[in-house]
């Protein structure tokens, strides 16, 4: 895996029901998903993909709402969010795109935190709207550029 990308919201999400609605996704979109759980470090990990591409994403959701309060409020640029779900994607991953796209149609109260800019450590935020604006599937084109209007983050 190349990059790491977040899932933030202003409110701590039961990893469950989390985990629940990402299977939910990667049922619509074809995906194949295999799961497990740490119990050493309280974490779901799951992995999409597809059998016939290389591609694939691997998820983390670490379970401890204490990981989400220490996020709360020291992320680059943005107050009041915490971590909820970190997603390792290859640099041309072609799965990525469409499951931020649904994922966040499943639960518009999340956005999508990079904070691997192409200009360093810094970060560039994007919700629901700035992913419906996107027609491609190339990650770096996305979340490699700023979203222009960060108006309606909330």
């Amino acid at each position: 895996m190349a990059n790491t990308i977040h899932l933030i919201s202003k409110t701590y999400i039961n990893p469950n029901e989390l985990s629940v609605t990402i299977e939910k996704v990667a049922q619509k979109l074809s995906y194949d998903v295999g799961k497990s759980y740490s119990q050493e470090y309280d974490i779901i990990e799951i992995n999409l993909f597809k059998e016939d591409i290389e591609d694939y994403l691997s998820i983390s959701i670490n379970c401890k709402p204490d990981h989400f309060n220490d996020t709360f409020n020291n992320l680059y640029n943005i107050s009041e969010y915490g971590i909820m779900v970190s997603i390792d994607y290859g640099y041309e991953d072609i799965l990525l795109i469409p499951f931020l796209q649904q994922i966040l149609k499943e639960m518009p109260e999340l956005l999508v935190y990079n904070e691997e800019t192409p200009k360093g450590i810094g970060s560039y935020v994007f919700n629901i709207y700035h992913l419906d604006s996107f027609s491609g599937t190339d990650s770096y084109a996305l979340l490699g550029n700023p979203p222009q209007d960060l108006s309606n983050l909330a």
